[in-house]
């Protein structure tokens, strides 16, 4: 976990500085950074809910002993981009501390 730990904070501090060049270094206010703060929880949050209902059906097929095919990569993709909208929550959290 630990190295795994390091390698986000790498892609953190990439996702910061793309930001930082489209958007600038800071924050203009606390209440714009809570606002992006808030946005990126929002679509991370999406993404898990969608994760974890897809986990759901892989269970409930799995139960059933229906077919699977199809729900582990739906599941993968939607991890991943749950993964990267956290990534950007601390990114932007990094920012906000700046």
């Amino acid at each position: 976990m630990k190295e795994l730990k390091e390698a986000v904070k790498v892609l953190m501090h990439e996702e910061y500085e793309r930001a930082a060049e489209r958007f600038g270094e800071k924050f203009n206010s606390p209440h714009e950074a809570y606002a992006v703060l808030k946005e990126e929880m929002e679509e991370a949050q999406k993404e898990m809910r969608y994760t974890l209902g897809q986990t759901e059906v892989y269970w409930i097929r799995i139960k059933e002993n229906r077919i699977t095919d199809g729900t582990l990569e739906v599941i993968e993709e939607r991890a991943l981009n749950a993964a990267c909208e956290l990534i950007r929550v601390a990114a932007m959290a990094y920012k906000a501390r700046r």
